[in-house]
C-alpha cells in the first residue's frame, strides 16, 4: 500500500563522466515489485535527498495512454518502461536496501495504477514530503476516473525495465548529478540538496531533509541571489546568466565546498579598546557571511537555510497572520519602486544587496539602508533606456556595490558611499506610456506629489526622492 514519501524524477544519463561498478539487469515490473529479480537483493527505498513526487496530470495521462495502446494491440514484445537506477548498500540496521536514484516518478505512478486496479503487490515506499502526499491523492483520483471510463488492461508481467545497479555511493552520486527527468530536469538546488544530505550522519538526515522541504520553492530563488552575492566581486568576478545557473550552483554550493564536519559562521568583529589594556570583543548578530567559504554537509545546509529564513523575513510574501499586509511608508515606497521598475534583474540585485547588508550589519539600521539602496539600484531605470541582464551585472561591478557592502566596517561608512552616489537621468522616454514614464509617475504617486514635467525631471526627481527619504525617516522617529 502507498505510504507517505518523496522521490526523484525519471532521468536519462547525459554526462560523459566515467562511472564504474554498474550492473544492468533486465526484469519485469512484477518481479521488481515482488522482490524476485534474479541477482538482485534488497528492498526498494527512497533516500531522503530525493525531491517530492511531482508528476502532474499530463504525465500520468500520457503514461496511462501509452499502456492502454500497448495492451490493446497486444504485441509479442514487452512494454518498456525505461531504466531504473538503484544504489545497493546496507543501511544502519545492516539491511540491504536499494535506494532509488532515478525512476521514482514512473515507479510511483505505476504503484498508483496498481492500487486503482486492485493489483498485487503494490509497491511499498514511504513518502516524507507533504507535497508528495497531495500529488499522489490527486493522481489517484485521475487514474480512477480513467479506469471507470475505459477500463484498460494492466499486467505488470508484460512491463519491462532495465535496472542499473551501482554498489558505490560515489557512482550513485554521479548518476544523480547527471540525469535528466522525463518531465523536468533536476535543478541545481535539487543536486546540492542530495550532495549535502549524504554528507550528514544518517541519524540527522531526516531532520535536515524536513527543514529543507519547509523552505519550498523559495530556496531556489534565494540560491540565485546568493550566487550573485558571491560572484559579483572584483576579487574574482564570475559572470553568469540567471537562466543558466545550474552548473554554477552545483560547483559553488556542492563540488567546491570543503569536506569538513565543522559548521563555521564567519563574521567580522569589533574590538573596543578598554582602560588598563582590557579588550572586549563585540560581535554583531549571529549569522553566516554571504561570501564565506563553505564546508559540505551541515555547514552548507545551515548557510542556505539561514539566508532563506532571512529572505522570508525581509521580503515576506504574505502576512503570517493571514490578514492583509499593512505597509508603512518605507514599505510602500519599496514595493512601488520594485514593481514599477518592471525588471526582475534590478529586483534581484536589490534583494541580494539587502541580504548582504542584513547578514553583515544586522537589522538595527536596515530601514535607512533599504531607502538608499533602493535609490542606488533602481537609478539604472532612469539612466538607461533598456535594462537587461548583462547591464545590471555591469552596473553592479562598475560601482562595486556589493563589494562596498561586504567591505564597509560599519553602517555609517556604507551610508557615506551610498549618499555620495550621483547619476544623470536620461530624459528620453520619460513622457508617454513607456516603462520609464510609468515608473516616474508611480514613484511620484507614492510620494504624494505631482509628476514634474519632463524637462525638469533631470534635475528634480532625485532631489524629490531624497527629500521624501527625510520625511519617512522623521515620521519613523516620531512613531
Amino acid at each position: 500500500m502507498l505510504n507517505n514519501t518523496e522521490s526523484a524524477p525519471d532521468n536519462g544519463v547525459e554526462s560523459s563522466r566515467l562511472i564504474f561498478g554498474i550492473d544492468p539487469i533486465s526484469a519485469t515490473l512484477d518481479e521488481l515489485f515482488k522482490g524476485r529479480v534474479k541477482k538482485l537483493q534488497g528492498k526498494l527505498n527512497l533516500p531522503v535527498y530525493q525531491r517530492p513526487y511531482c508528476w502532474g496530470e499530463k504525465q500520468v495521462r500520457q503514461l496511462v495512454g501509452d499502456l492502454e495502446a500497448y495492451f490493446r494491440l497486444a504485441p509479442p514484445v514487452a512494454f518498456y518502461l525505461g531504466s531504473i537506477v538503484l544504489h545497493q548498500h546496507e543501511n544502519d540496521q545492516g539491511e540491504v536496501v536499494l535506494d532509488i536514484i532515478d525512476g521514482q516518478q514512473r515507479l510511483t505512478t505505476m504503484a498508483i495504477l496498481c492500487q486503482a486496479w486492485g493489483l498485487q503487490p503494490i509497491l511499498d515506499l514511504t513518502y516524507r514530503a507533504p507535497a508528495s502526499h497531495e500529488r499522489i491523492r490527486r493522481n489517484f483520483g485521475i487514474v480512477q476516473a480513467i479506469k471507470q471510463a475505459s477500463r484498460p488492461k494492466l499486467d505488470l508481467r508484460s512491463i519491462n525495465v532495465t535496472l542499473i545497479v551501482t554498489r558505490s555511493e560515489d557512482d550513485a552520486w554521479r548518476f544523480f548529478q547527471t540525469i535528466n527527468t522525463g518531465g523536468r530536469r533536476l535543478s541545481g538546488t535539487d543536486i546540492i540538496k542530495a550532495y549535502h544530505l549524504r554528507a550528514i550522519a544518517s541519524g540527522q538526515r531526516d531532520d535536515y531533509a524536513r527543514l529543507w522541504e519547509k523552505t519550498g520553492t523559495s530556496l531556489d530563488d534565494v540560491v540565485r541571489l546568493l550566487i550573485a552575492g558571491r560572484f559579483w566581486t572584483h576579487l574574482h568576478v564570475r559572470k553568469f546568466y540567471w537562466s543558466e545557473l545550474r552548473n554554477e550552483i552545483i560547483a559553488e554550493f556542492g563540488d567546491d565546498t570543503q569536506p569538513s564536519e565543522q559548521d563555521p559562521a564567519y563574521r567580522l568583529s569589533v574590538w573596543q579598546n578598554q582602560p588598563f589594556g582590557l579588550w572586549q570583543q563585540l560581535m554583531p548578530e549571529c549569522g553566516y557571511a554571504m561570501r564565506q567559504p563553505l564546508n559540505s554537509g551541515v555547514n552548507t545546509i545551515n548557510y542556505l537555510l539561514y539566508f532563506c529564513t532571512l529572505h522570508n523575513d525581509l521580503f515576506p510574501r504574505e502576512n503570517p497572520d493571514g490578514g492583509a499586509m499593512v505597509k508603512n511608508g518605507h514599505e510602500q515606497l519599496e514595493a512601488t519602486i520594485m514593481d514599477a521598475a518592471e525588471s526582475r534583474y534590478l529586483r534581484a540585485l536589490y534583494e541580494t544587496a539587502i541580504l548582504l547588508y542584513a547578514s553583515r550589519f544586522g537589522q538595527s539600521n536596515l530601514a535607512e539602508a533599504r531607502l538608499w539602496l533602493l535609490r542606488f539600484v533602481f537609478s539604472l531605470r532612469l539612466t538607461k533606456l533598456r535594462v537587461f541582464e548583462q547591464g545590471v551585472q555591469k552596473f553592479c561591478l562598475d560601482h562595486q556595490l556589493l563589494d562596498y557592502i561586504a567591505c564597509s566596517f560599519n553602517h555609517a561608512q556604507l551610508m557615506q558611499y551610498l549618499r555620495a552616489y550621483t547619476y544623470d537621468i536620461d530624459p528620453d522616454g520619460l513622457d508617454g506610456g513607456g516603462i520609464r514614464a510609468r515608473y516616474v509617475r508611480s514613484v511620484y504617486g507614492v510620494m504624494d506629489q505631482s509628476c514634474t514635467k519632463k524637462d525638469q525631471l533631470k534635475n528634480e526627481f532625485d532631489t524629490d526622492l531624497i527629500e521624501h527619504f527625510g520625511k519617512l525617516t522623521a515620521s519613523g522617529r516620531a512613531a
